[in-house]
């Protein structure tokens, strides 16, 4: 059967959330021609779960389980890994904690093709959008990140409110994997920069909380975004072709 949507879930200790979160993409997505990959770089009994949840769901799941010596990227490297293994002519990001909301998915898929638009993502930012869950001292630093992106490459950023976000749909086609060098969180503003050329729509939506477990984010990962906007930043202004601004 024909796979129009892949949804790619990188999971790092999770284990709590992995069931409510395929229970919820049950209730919200049509269930034959959708799979969902979670790419799992996890120490704890996350793996087991998402085993013992694709026993009871509707849609197909696929577990890529990635040994420590080849997590390779973060989470980007895990998006990436499971795009390669996709076999959807759509690929939805999203995290497992239940703060991307699995029923904005079909929302997602539709103001594409409304638009015609090749990716499509959901923006924190946007007019309609929300970043109260965070607190204040989390959400001015997300729009400060959003702020500060925009004028890094305003070219490439072009139109979009919230360049960090990690919940998105992406045509496959149009998704340049051998250009992408992920590291960290941020796969969302390396593909944009890496691809001038894509037809960008966005929805607004409301960060929700985390369901169960920690937040991943820390200094380590601040420190990775620092080193993939000073990477995608240089590589600008050298002109590579790949990074030729957006017609």
């Amino acid at each position: 059967m024909a796979v129009r949507l892949s949804i790619l879930v990188p999971t790092r200790n999770e284990a709590d959330n992995v069931a409510p979160l395929l229970a919820r993409i049950d209730g919200c997505i049509e269930r034959t021609g959708c799979e969902v990959i979670f790419v799992d770089d996890s120490d704890d009994a996350t793996a087991q779960r998402i085993a013992s949840a694709a026993e009871r769901a509707a849609v197909e799941v696929v577990l890529i389980a990635r040994e420590p010596g080849a997590r390779v990227g973060g989470l980007g490297g895990a998006v990436v890994e499971g795009a390669r293994a996709a076999r959807g002519e759509w690929l939805c990001v999203m995290d497992g904690d239940l703060q991307h909301p699995p029923e904005l998915i079909p929302v997602l898929l539709a103001r594409a093709g409304e638009a015609g638009a090749d990716l499509v993502l959901a923006s924190r930012l946007a007019p309609g959008g929300s970043v109260a869950i965070m607190g204040g001292v989390r959400a001015a630093l997300s729009r400060t990140l959003a702020w500060a992106t925009a004028r890094l490459f305003p070219e490439r950023c072009a139109g979009v409110s919230d360049p960090m976000s990690g919940f998105f749909v992406v045509r496959r086609d149009a998704l340049p994997l051998d250009r992408l060098r992920p590291d960290g969180f941020k796969i969302l503003l390396e593909i944009l920069v890496t691809s001038p050329d894509l037809r960008v729509a966005e929805v607004p939506f409301r960060f929700d909380a985390r369901h169960a477990g920690r937040s991943k984010a820390g200094l380590r990962e601040a420190v990775r975004l620092a080193r993939t906007l000073a990477r995608l930043g240089l590589g600008s202004r050298a002109g590579r072709p790949e990074l030729r601004e957006r017609s």
